[in-house]
């Protein structure tokens, strides 16, 4: 799943969280840190979080539910270094998302 949506990663550092509400942070490069967004439903179509420029981005801090319809992935870097992929899901429905 992981190499569909970033398949340039070749880390090995992999978290998942199950929970219902996730706030999107450093979507913009600062200072060598930055975190990208992708979305992955049910039936497996990816979609990539557009992110606009820090002076008009109204993404940043903002907090998003997350649903049974899709998890949420994210790659982060910190610092210049890669810190590797979290994936997000809701926490009713993990048990769904554990077993397919």
């Amino acid at each position: 799943m992981v190499k569909n949506v970033y398949p340039d990663y070749n880390g090995r550092k992999f978290n998942i969280e199950f929970q219902d509400k996730i706030t999107l942070y450093d979507t913009n490069w600062d200072g060598g840190t930055k975190n990208t967004y992708k979305f992955i439903s049910a039936d497996g179509s990816i979609k990539e979080l557009n992110i606009p420029a820090p002076w008009i981005n109204n993404i940043e801090g903002q907090t998003i539910e997350i649903t049974e319809k899709f998890l949420i992935i994210r790659h982060s870097y910190f610092c210049g270094h890669d810190m590797g992929i979290t994936i997000f899901g809701s926490t009713k429905y993990a048990p769904k998302w554990l077993t397919e």
